[in-house]
């Protein structure tokens, strides 16, 4: 048979060869994951305390910096005439639809200043109280030091800027999508890692997920986190 040339066979279906790839991505180590990173987007600036813990495959101590975000409920409807505030998405089947269209719109111009920012990694969805959840996208750094200069949202959008304070976070990256299923096996690897580990222990059972790669970037090249904070024992 011929070899197309990521490896398998050209006489091989297309999405078993899909599906083969997408498995593979999720067995990729560090510093594979790593350079999936988008070129040319700003991300929340970090520095590796702990490249890795003991029991833990891709799971490494980050101290993050400062930063700044623009965030929306994920639980609450949108309002009646949602196009004065939010941008349009390409795929609204896909979840947290409504939300991130709520947060592009505010990133590319429908704020108080009509003014419109550059596009950053990663997207976040972070917990909530009694079950709701927010997504969150990074501000450009301009804000990261003076979130109140940013542009303001729209009254009616339901977005709110939020200032990050510097933290540690356990990380544990993997490939693929970041589906439900796959987040919640993540977490559970998380926090058994962190279970045994001698120096560090979790604040809270509360786990924030990253996706840096759009939407159209296939499983293999794609770049997911689950995190939760942490401090020394």
């Amino acid at each position: 048979s011929i070899e197309s040339d990521d490896g398998y066979s050209s006489k091989e279906p297309y999405i078993v060869r899909l599906e083969r790839r997408a498995i593979k991505a999720e067995k990729d180590d560090a510093t594979n994951l790593r350079n999936r990173l988008p070129d040319g987007l700003e991300t929340p600036k970090y520095d590796v305390v702990a490249p890795s813990i003991s029991g833990g495959k891709n799971v490494e101590i980050r101290h993050y910096k400062p930063y700044s975000v623009c965030a929306v409920s994920m639980n609450k409807p949108r309002p009646t005439e949602s196009t004065k505030t939010d941008a349009k998405i390409q795929m609204p089947e896909m979840s947290g639809a409504s939300s991130f269209g709520a947060l592009a719109g505010y990133l590319f111009g429908k704020n108080d200043q009509s003014t419109s920012m550059k596009m950053t990694t990663p997207v976040f969805t972070s917990p909530l109280q009694e079950g709701d959840r927010q997504m969150e996208f990074v501000l450009p750094s301009t804000y990261w030091d003076s979130v109140g200069s940013a542009p303001r949202p729209l009254s009616e959008s339901g977005v709110t800027l939020q200032e990050k304070a510097s933290e540690d976070r356990a990380v544990i990256m993997f490939g693929g999508y970041a589906s439900q299923k796959e987040v919640e096996a993540r977490k559970k690897e998380l926090f058994a890692a962190l279970s045994k580990d001698p120096e560090w222990r979790m604040l809270a059972e509360e786990a924030t997920v990253a996706q840096y790669n759009d939407p159209f970037t296939v499983p293999w090249k794609r770049l997911n986190e689950v995190s939760v904070g942490v401090e020394r024992r």
